[in-house]
C-alpha cells in the first residue's frame, strides 16, 4: 500500500507537498483503512490549488516503471515548476508492504529523463544511482545480486532495468513495489473527455468491453439504482456491438447518443468497476462526481467504500460526501497551494463520530 506520497518542483508544486496516508484511531468506518493506512481518501481544495496536478504527480511513477498506459501529453506540459530555478523535479514514494517499508525516491527533468534513482528497503539504502556520475551508481550486490547494470542512457529506469533482468521474486520488496505500480490506475471523465493512465494498454468501447462481459442487465440495474430507466439491448454492426435503447413501438436509438455527460460518467464508472476493480492496487479518479448528481455520488462511493482489495483517492467539490457515514476525519483531506491535511491534522479539537463534518468545513473550523 502506499503510505506516503512527497513531490517537489512538478508543475505547481514549487514547494515540498506531502500526503501522509496515516491513519488514525477510530471506532468507526474501519473498513477505511488498511494496515494503519488509509484506504479510502477524500481530497476538496479549491479551483486551482492542485487536486488534479495530484493525481499526475502520483502517476508519474507509471510512466518510467510500468509498461501500461502513460499520462496523456497535455496533462505533462509545464512539468518542472515555473518559479523556481530548480532544473529537476524530486518524487518520493513510501510502500507499506504488510510490515516492511519500501523507500523510492527519484529526480526527473521531463518524463523521459531521469537524473537519480534510490531505493531503501527496511531504512536500508539497496539502490542509489547517479545517472550522470559513475562514482555515485551504488548497487547492493547481496540485495540486488550480481547482475551487471549498463544502461545506454537516462531514459530507462535503473529499477526497471533490474526488475526486468533478475528472475521472478529474487528481490521480493521490489517485486511488490514494481507491481503495485502496474496495477495503479488514474482516470477523468470529464468535458475534455474520458482520459485514463496506467493498468492495462489501449482498451476497446464501452459499449464492446460491457457486450464482452455480458452485463448488460446489471448494468441497467445499476442504471435503476441511480435513477436512470432504460430498456437496453445490442445491435451488431459491421462486426461491432452498438449498445442501444429500445422505446415503445421497437424504435431503437444507440444508447451515447441519448446519454447526458453524467449518464455517460456512470457508464465509464461501471466499466472500469467490471473490467479493472478485481485486479488494481490503487485508484485515483479525479473530479469523480463533476456531472453527478449527489445521490449518483454518493452511491458510487458506497460501492468504493466496500471494495477493500484497492486504495482509493478521490477529488471533488461535493461537501455532501464530507460526512462520517462516507470518510473520516483522517480520510478527508483538505489542499492548498503546496499543503495537503487531513481534517484530523487541521483542527486542535477532538472530533467525533457525531460531529457534521461538512458544516465544520463550511464554517471554518479546519486549518487550510
Amino acid at each position: 500500500m502506499l503510505k506516503r506520497f512527497e513531490v517537489q518542483g512538478f508543475k505547481g508544486f514549487k514547494k515540498l507537498l506531502t500526503l501522509d496516508l496515516s491513519a488514525r484511531e477510530y471506532e468507526f468506518n474501519k473498513n477505511l483503512t488498511k494496515n494503519n493506512i488509509v484506504n479510502k481518501a477524500f481530497v476538496y481544495g479549491k479551483n486551482g490549488v492542485g487536486k488534479s496536478c495530484l493525481g499526475i504527480a502520483l502517476f508519474d511513477i507509471v510512466y518510467h516503471l510500468t509498461d501500461k498506459e502513460q499520462m496523456s501529453s497535455s496533462y505533462l506540459r509545464n512539468y518542472l515548476n515555473l518559479e523556481t530555478s530548480c532544473h529537476h523535479a524530486i518524487f518520493r514514494y513510501t510502500f507499506l508492504f504488510e510490515d516492511e517499508e519500501v523507500v523510492y525516491e527519484y529526480k526527473k527533468k521531463n518524463p523521459n529523463e531521469l537524473l537519480s534513482e534510490k531505493v531503501s528497503i527496511n531504512g536500508k539504502t539497496v539502490i542509489d544511482y547517479d545517472f550522470f556520475d559513475k562514482n555515485k551508481q551504488f548497487i547492493d550486490n547481496i540485495i540486488i545480486g550480481s547482475l551487471n547494470v549498463e544502461l545506454v542512457d537516462n531514459k530507462l529506469s535503473v529499477v526497471k532495468y533490474i526488475y526486468r533482468n533478475t528472475p521472478t521474486n529474487s528481490i521480493p520488496l521490489i517485486t511488490k513495489m514494481v507491481g503495485f505500480c502496474e496495477k495503479m490506475l488514474w482516470y477523468r471523465s470529464l468535458s475534455d473527455g474520458n482520459t485514463y493512465a496506467g493498468f492495462t494498454n489501449g482498451g476497446a468501447s464501452l459499449s464492446e468491453t460491457l457486450y464482452k462481459h455480458h452485463k448488460i442487465n446489471e448494468f441497467q440495474e445499476f442504471l435503476r439504482e441511480n435513477g436512470l430507466k432504460y430498456d437496453l439491448k445490442f445491435v451488431e454492426n459491421n462486426g461491432d456491438h452498438e449498445l442501444m435503447a429500445q422505446f415503445n413501438g421497437g424504435k431503437l436509438a444507440n444508447f451515447n447518443t441519448l446519454a447526458s455527460t453524467g449518464t455517460m460518467a456512470l457508464f465509464l464508472f461501471y466499466i472500469w468497476s467490471i473490467s479493472a476493480f478485481n485486479d488494481i492496487s490503487f485508484l485515483f479518479i479525479d473530479e469523480f462526481d463533476a456531472f453527478l448528481h449527489y445521490e449518483s455520488a454518493a452511491n458510487i462511493v458506497s460501492i468504493l467504500n466496500k471494495a477493500n482489495g484497492f486504495q482509493t483517492i478521490l477529488t471533488s467539490h461535493n461537501t455532501y460526501l464530507m460526512q462520517n457515514k462516507f470518510t473520516r476525519p483522517d480520510c478527508c483531506f483538505i489542499m492548498t497551494t503546496n499543503k495537503i491535511t487531513s481534517l484530523y491534522n487541521a483542527t486542535d479539537k477532538e472530533i467525533r463520530e457525531a460531529h457534521n463534518l461538512e458544516k465544520m468545513y463550511i464554517n471554518g473550523a479546519f486549518n487550510e
